[in-house]
């Protein structure tokens, strides 16, 4: 039963470092003009990621330990509230650029694949290198995007702040 409890959390890594990896051969290309579909396409990336940890940090707020822990719990909803406010942010950049955002996104792992009793450090190391992973994109994308499209970067370093947070909560919590 542990074994399947460890793979089923890692999904939600492998979801994560898989949405990154996605777009990483773009962004290692050399620089070239800025189109609106290749800003939408990474930013639909972005937009699955929130989503991923809004589901990720929801289910935890609500956990045995997080229901037991007031202050667990409401860190993770508080989380799970950043993220929700990052969806919102990126998915009105994607429909100011021309696209339409995608809200469920297919081929995702984690989704439906969570379990409540799955061991919670285990959890929480996992979301920490998920946040590092998405620090990480974030920042690919603000420098991708920093010549060509001032609006979009600086709502990426507003995100990328939230994100860094988010790691540092989560070191936190498991020391």
């Amino acid at each position: 039963m542990a074994d399947t409890m460890v793979s089923t959390d890692n999904l939600f890594l492998r979801d994560v470092v898989a949405l990154r990896s996605s777009v990483q051969e773009f962004l290692a290309a050399p620089s070239r003009p800025a189109h609106a579909d290749d800003a939408i396409s990474l930013l639909q990336a972005a937009l699955t990621i929130e989503i991923v940890c809004v589901w990720r940090y929801t289910m935890m707020s609500v956990s045995a330990r997080g229901l037991r822990e007031e202050r667990v719990g409401f860190e993770f909803q508080e989380q799970a509230n950043d993220e929700r406010k990052h969806t919102r942010m990126v998915a009105e950049r994607i429909e100011q650029l021309g696209g339409v955002p995608n809200f469920q996104p297919k081929g995702l792992m984690s989704g439906l694949a969570m379990d409540y009793n799955a061991d919670f450090d285990g959890m929480i190391a996992q979301n920490l290198k998920a946040e590092q992973s998405v620090v990480e994109y974030y920042t690919d994308l603000i420098n991708h995007f920093h010549d060509s499209d001032p609006q979009t970067t600086a709502m990426l370093e507003i995100i990328l702040q939230d994100e860094e947070d988010h790691a540092t909560d989560m070191q936190d919590l498991l020391a």
